[in-house]
């Protein structure tokens, strides 16, 4: 699963996901360096990983949703049919 990190102090996001933890640590300090004078906000600040499914551009459904909808169209061409 991928990694990013994540800023409570200004909101901030990883821009791309990291196949290695040692890589988002990396832009994390990096990211401390630039916004925060290389202090760690009060807010606090970290490293996660996130679930693959997370991993898309927010434009397309989940594999459940798509689920869903296509149930949902069977049982309207169900209806239809009669």
């Amino acid at each position: 699963m991928p990694y990013e990190y994540f800023c409570y102090g200004c909101d901030a996001v990883s821009p791309e996901r990291r196949a290695r933890r040692d890589d988002a640590e990396d832009e994390l300090v990096e990211h401390r360096r630039q916004e925060h004078g290389g202090l760690r906000p009060d807010l606090g600040d970290g490293v996660r990983q996130v679930h693959a499914e997370a991993r898309g551009d927010r434009f397309l459904p989940n594999g459940s949703c798509l689920g869903v909808l296509f149930l949902l169209a069977l049982v309207l061409a169900n209806c239809w049919g009669r």
